[in-house]
């Protein structure tokens, strides 16, 4: 499926609002777990990234009422730390980087949820990178 402009901007807003304060390397976790998601997962294959990105509690920072919502609509290019997660996107989406998180098509931030996900209890996570636990095999 090609990657549109409104893809890139997506899912580097998204990489934005989910791990802006993470580094290059769980930015990088974070679009790799988006594009799995489109190529590896029954639920999400043949959708487009916009889709994926803004599916309904997939990704909080797009929630309603996540507080940094507000923050993604007033996006822009010269945005503090933008530039990386474009960069980020772009180096997953070309295969310019070899992937620090595997198959993984979730994760979450430990430190920000008060009680670990339903989906996420009794699994082992592939890898942390940051603040961020990734895993595979979700159903």
């Amino acid at each position: 499926m090609p990657i549109t402009k409104d893809d890139l901007w997506i899912v580097s807003s998204t990489l934005w609002g989910e791990c802006r304060g993470e580094p290059y390397e769980g930015k990088v976790g974070v679009a790799l777990v988006i594009r799995n998601r489109q190529t590896l997962h029954r639920r999400w294959q043949g959708m487009s990234l916009q889709q994926i990105c803004l599916a309904p509690k997939q990704f909080s920072c797009w929630n309603v009422n996540d507080p940094n919502r507000a923050y993604l609509l007033q996006l822009t290019v010269e945005t503090p730390g933008f530039s990386e997660c474009v960069r980020a996107m772009l180096d997953v989406f070309v295969d310019a980087i070899t992937s620090p998180v595997g198959d993984a098509t979730h994760y979450y931030n430990p430190d920000a949820v008060r009680q670990t996900p339903l989906w996420a209890r009794g699994k082992i996570p592939v890898m942390q990178v940051g603040h961020h636990l990734f895993f595979k095999d979700i159903a």
